[in-house]
């Protein structure tokens, strides 16, 4: 097994943190998209179970 250096760890570790962090503000920039486009939108469905919505006509 190779042993790695602190030095080379830390550099690791930092790229995993950036690519998780740049895939959880994807994930919230579409979450918020898509939320936007139900509520603005003139007629729509929503359902969940337990939960219906339905606006316009």
């Amino acid at each position: 097994m190779i042993q790695l250096s602190d030095e080379t760890l830390k550099g690791m570790y930092g790229k995993v943190i950036t690519t998780s962090a740049l895939l959880a503000y994807l994930a919230i920039a579409a979450g918020a998209a898509a939320i936007i486009k139900i509520l603005t939108s003139s007629k729509g469905r929503v359902q969940i179970p337990g939960i219906n919505i339905t606006w316009g006509n």
